[in-house]
C-alpha cells in the first residue's frame, strides 16, 4: 500500500490514503477524543475509536500522578489504532508547552510573560529544544503553544501566558520559540489564539472584540504572519469571542479570507475546547450542535477539539448534501499531511527517553537562567540592592514562604488538579443547560426546601442561586483516580527541590537572620497577622515583602488564569493594610511582586525603597529571586508590557497612536496625575550602568532597501552586566495614523565593567509596512525618526533618516531586523 510506503511523496501517500477510507473514517479524523480523569478513550476504544480520530486530548488533567501508567496509557491508545482500526492511522495526541511539557516531573519553565521580559529570543529557542524532547520522549507529537495574543488589559487572566504587548516583541520570542519546539518536523506547534483573543472589551477572556481590519492586519495578526513564513508553524488555533460580532470559530473571514488567504497559512487549523459549541451554546449565531459544525467546518476549521459534538454530524451532513465530500477531504488532506510530516506512521510512539531527559541537569539550569534574566528591577532608590551581608531581615508577605504560586496556570503543577471542564467550558455549558430545566421542572421540592420556592419559573436572583448551586456540584467532583491530592502535594512529589524564598534566603542569611513574618493571606486577614508582621520589622534592619497572586484555573485563592479575569488589577486589600502599617514603621522595604499579571502597585512603589517583578519563575523562581536580591546575578530583565497605575487608564500601550499636540502625551485626564503609565514598556533597571553613543546611519533609504544603523554600548558601572538596546521609528506624516513609537529591532547585550561594544542593526524598510486608506499593504515614502534607548521612554539616541523614491505595495512584510554585536 503506497501510504505504507516511507519512500513515496507525502502527497502521493495522502492521496492514496484517502482513496481508501469510509466517509465515517474521513469525518472522524477530523475530531478529538478526550483522556481526562485517570481514564483513558481506550477503555472505550470501539466506541470512541473503532473508525480511527484525528486527535487526542490528553492534558495535565488526564494523568494520576503514576507517570509510568500514564506513558503506557498514551501507547496503548496509539497501540490501539495502529494495530487493531481498519486502515492503522495513527492519531495526533497532543498536550500543552508555554510552561514546560504539562507532565509531572518534566522541567518546569517560567511563563511566557517571564520569556519576554528577558528579550532574548535564544533562550526562547533553547526551551522549545527542552519541551521539544520531553514531550517526544513521553508519546506527545503535538503541542498547543505558544500564544502570539497581544496583551494590553491587565484584567485579562491569562496575560501571563502572552509573550506582552508589541507586536515586534511577541513575533521574535513566539518565532523562536516554535523554531525549537518544531525541530526538524519532530512536533506541531500550535499558534495560537487567532486572532484578537488579548483585546476583549473590558479584558472579559472569550468576549466581545471590536478591532478595524487595519488594526487587525497591521498588529494583532502581524506576530501570527512571521510565525507562519519565518517558522513555518504547523497549525493554528482560534480564539474564544466574537470579533467584530461574527463568532471566530465559524468565521469564514477570519479563518480563510484572512488566515489563509491574507496572511498565507496552509497548514492545520484547530479549535480551542469547546469554541465551536459556544457557537449555538452561548453567542447564539447557530441553532444547534450540528449547524454549528458546518458553519465552523465551511469556515475554515480542520478538526474540532477536545471532542465531536459538532463535527460527529458532519457525516449526516455530507449524506443530506449540506456539504460536499470533496470538501471535507480537503481538510482531511491537511490533518494527514501533519501526520506523515511528522513520521508518525513510521514511528507513532515516544522517541526518546522521558525519564534521562528530565533528569538532565542542563534542563534545570536553563529553567533558573531564564528566571534569572526575566526578573524586571523597576525601582532602586539610593541603591539599596544588592543586599549587604550581615543583615538582619523581615521576610513577610503570602508568597515568602509558597512553592506553588512560582508556577502559572498551564504549567504541569499550575494544572495539576484540573478536570476535562476546566480546559473545555463547553462541557459545564451543556451540564448547565441541560440540568437547570431538570432542576427547576422536577426538583421544585428539594428547592423549596431549600428556600427557593416559585410557581412558574424562579426569580433572575433565584435563577443565579441555582445556578451557582448547580456549578458548585459540578466543580466539585474529584478525580479519585490521582495519588496526589493537592498541588503542595504534586510539587512536593515531583520538584522535590523546588523551595521558597523563606528557604533559599535562610540558607544564604542564616535562619536567625530571617524573621518571618506571612502577615495575611492572599485574599484574606490573618488573626493577629499584622500584629506579628510589625514585631518582625522592627526587630530588623531591612524588610523583604514577597507580594502579589497567583494564577490558576481552580485554586480559590486565584487572582488571575483562564476564566480567571479579575477588575482588581493591584494588590489585594489584606497585602494593602499589611504594607500601609508596615511603611509607618520607616524601615527600608524591599517588595517583590509574584504575579501572572502586571500588577499595578502605585503606593508600593511610591514607599519602597526598590520593587522587582518575578512573575511566575517555575521551580527555580526562588534561587533566582535571591541571586538578583544579594548580586549574584545582575537584574536585566525589561518589561513587555506598560504597567498602569490603575484600571481607568486602560488600555496604555507603547506602540499606541498619537492624539496631543505633544505626540508624547499619553492623555489629559482631568484632576488627576494620572496621564502617564507608572512603569513604561521596555523598563528595567541593573546594578550598573550603560553609556549610549557614537550613533551613525543613513540618511535616506529606498522603499524596498534597509536602514543601517550603528551605535556604541558601553559599561560605565562598577559591575558586569546586560542592557537590552531597543530601537524605535516613528513616522513624521503619514496616509493613516501610526503608532508614535514601533519597535522595529533589539539587542540583548553583556558587558563586562569598562567595556565597549559596538552594535549594529539592519532596518528593512518592510518592516514598516502597513495597509492605507485604500487598504493596501504598503511601503510610504517620508521622512522618519529613530530612537534608541533602555526602554521606550528613556531614550539615548535620536535620529532622522528620509524614504525616498515611489511608494512601495508589499505583498508579504519583513519581519525581523538584522543585528550584529561587536566588540
Amino acid at each position: 500500500m503506497i501510504y505504507k510506503d516511507a519512500s513515496k511523496s507525502i502527497h502521493e501517500r495522502v492521496e492514496d490514503l484517502i482513496g481508501r477510507m469510509t466517509l465515517k473514517e474521513k469525518v472522524s479524523q477530523l475530531f478529538c477524543a478526550n483522556s481526562y480523569g485517570g481514564e483513558s478513550v481506550y477503555d472505550t476504544r470501539t466506541e470512541k475509536l473503532k473508525n480511527g480520530i484525528g486527535t487526542i486530548s490528553y492534558l495535565n488533567d488526564s494523568f494520576t500522578g503514576d507517570i509510568k501508567k500514564d506513558k503506557e496509557t498514551i501507547k496503548s491508545i496509539q497501540k490501539y489504532l495502529v494495530e487493531e482500526t481498519r486502515l492503522g492511522i495513527p492519531a495526533l495526541i497532543h498536550s500543552e508547552g508555554i510552561a514546560g511539557a504539562q507532565i509531572p516531573g518534566a522541567t518546569t519553565f517560567p511563563q511566557s510573560l517571564n520569556l519576554a521580559s528577558t528579550w532574548d529570543p535564544a533562550l526562547a529557542h533553547k526551551m522549545g529544544e527542552v519541551v521539544k524532547k520531553q514531550l517526544s520522549a513521553f508519546g506527545f507529537k503535538a503541542v498547543h503553544s505558544p500564544l502570539f495574543d497581544l496583551s494590553r488589559d491587565p484584567r485579562f487572566g491569562r496575560v501571563g501566558e502572552t509573550y506582552g504587548e508589541d507586536p515586534y516583541l511577541v513575533a521574535q520570542t513566539g518565532v523562536a520559540f516554535v523554531k525549537g519546539i518544531q525541530g526538524n518536523n519532530e512536533v506541531m506547534a500550535t499558534a495560537k489564539h487567532f486572532v484578537g483573543y488579548g483585546n476583549a472589551e473590558g479584558g472579559r477572556g472569550g468576549g466581545e472584540q471590536q478591532i478595524s481590519e487595519r488594526k487587525l492586519l497591521d498588529s494583532y495578526c502581524f506576530p501570527f504572519e512571521a510565525a507562519i513564513h519565518e517558522a513555518d508553524v504547523k497549525a493554528v488555533m482560534n480564539s474564544y469571542g466574537m470579533l467584530n460580532e461574527q463568532a471566530v470559530s465559524t468565521s469564514k473571514w477570519l479563518l480563510t479570507d484572512i488566515l489563509r488567504d491574507k496572511l498565507g497559512f496552509e497548514g492545520l487549523v484547530v479549535a480551542d475546547y469547546g469554541s465551536i459549541t459556544h457557537a449555538y451554546l452561548r453567542y447564539r449565531v447557530a441553532e444547534d450542535a450540528k449547524e454549528a459544525g458546518i458553519l465552523a467546518f465551511k469556515a475554515g476549521m480542520d478538526v474540532e477539539q477536545p471532542g465531536n459534538q459538532c463535527y460527529q454530524h458532519l457525516v449526516e451532513a455530507v449524506e443530506l448534501g449540506e456539504v460536499e465530500e470533496s470538501h471535507i477531504d480537503i481538510s482531511l488532506r491537511r490533518v494527514l499531511a501533519i501526520k506523515f510530516t511528522l513520521g508518525l506512521f513510521e514511528n507513532p510512539y515516544e522517541d526518546g527517553d522521558f525519564f534521562s531527559e528530565v533528569e538532565k541537569s542542563e534542563n534545570a539550569e536553563l529553567s533558573q537562567e531564564i528566571a534569572e534574566k526575566s526578573i524586571v528591577l523597576v525601582k532602586n532608590e539610593g541603591f539599596i540592592l544588592p543586599l549587604k551581608k550581615k543583615l538582619k531581615i523581615a521576610l513577610i508577605g503570602p508568597n515568602a514562604d509558597t512553592k506553588t504560586n512560582f508556577f502559572g496556570g498551564y504549567s504541569s503543577v499550575g494544572s495539576a488538579s484540573t478536570k476535562s471542564s476546566d480546559f473545555d467550558k463547553s462541557e459545564e455549558d451543556s451540564f448547565l443547560r441541560m440540568i437547570y430545566t431538570g432542576t427547576i421542572t422536577d426538583n421544585k421540592e428539594s428547592l423549596k426546601a431549600m428556600g427557593i420556592e416559585f410557581e412558574d419559573q424562579p426569580t433572575p436572583e433565584q435563577k443565579e442561586m441555582i445556578m451557582n448551586m448547580l456549578r458548585q456540584n459540578l466543580n466539585s467532583d474529584e478525580s479519585s483516580n490521582k495519588i496526589y491530592k493537592t498541588n503542595e502535594e504534586f510539587v512536593q512529589m515531583f520538584y522535590p527541590d523546588c523551595k521558597s524564598v523563606k528557604e533559599v534566603l535562610e540558607g544564604e542569611f542564616g535562619k536567625d537572620q530571617v524573621l518571618h513574618a506571612k502577615g495575611c493571606n492572599m485574599f484574606k486577614a490573618i488573626d493577629g497577622g499584622i500584629e506579628a508582621v510589625k514585631a518582625a520589622v522592627q526587630q530588623a534592619d531591612i524588610v523583604i515583602a514577597v507580594l502579589g497572586g497567583k494564577e490558576s484555573m481552580i485554586d480559590p485563592e486565584a487572582t488571575c488564569g483562564e476564566n480567571k479575569d479579575n477588575i482588581n488589577i493591584g494588590l489585594e486589600k489584606p497585602q494593602l493594610e499589611m504594607m500601609e502599617e508596615v511603611f509607618k514603621l520607616n524601615k527600608p522595604v524591599i517588595s517583590i511582586i509574584i504575579d501572572g499579571r502586571p500588577l499595578s502597585t502605585p503606593f508600593i512603589s511610591e514607599h519602597s525603597k526598590a520593587v522587582l517583578y518575578s512573575w511566575l519563575p517555575a521551580q527555580s523562581g526562588a534561587e533566582a529571586i535571591v541571586n538578583i536580591l544579594t548580586g549574584m546575578k545582575n537584574p536585566s530583565g525589561k518589561l513587555p508590557v506598560t504597567i498602569v497605575k490603575e484600571t481607568g487608564q486602560i488600555p496604555m500601550y507603547n506602540s499606541r497612536l498619537p492624539l496631543y499636540v505633544d505626540i508624547n502625551e499619553w492623555a489629559e485626564y482631568i484632576k488627576t496625575n494620572q496621564n502617564a503609565p507608572l512603569y513604561p514598556f521596555g523598563h528595567g533597571l541593573s546594578y550598573t550602568q550603560f553609556e549610549y553613543g557614537d550613533l551613525k546611519h543613513d540618511g535616506t533609504v529606498r522603499a524596498d532597501g534597509e536602514l543601517n544603523l550603528e551605535l556604541k554600548l558601553k559599561n560605565v558601572g562598577q559591575l558586569a552586566g546586560d542592557e537590552v538596546v531597543q530601537v524605535y521609528i516613528r513616522d513624521k506624516v503619514s496616509s493613516v495614523a501610526r503608532p508614535v513609537k514601533q519597535l522595529v529591532g533589539f539587542a540583548r547585550v553583556a558587558l563586562d565593567v569598562n567595556e565597549t561594544k559596538k552594535i549594529a542593526f539592519k532596518v528593512n524598510m518592510k518592516q514598516l509596512a502597513f495597509h492605507d486608506l485604500n487598504m493596501e499593504q504598503v511601503v510610504e515614502p517620508g521622512k522618519m525618526e529613530v530612537f534608541i534607548g533602555a526602554s521606550s521612554q528613556d531614550i539615548r539616541l535620536k535620529g532622522a533618516f528620509e524614504i525616498i523614491g515611489e511608494k512601495l505595495l508589499v505583498e508579504r512584510k519583513t519581519f525581523s531586523s538584522k543585528v550584529q554585536i561587536l566588540a
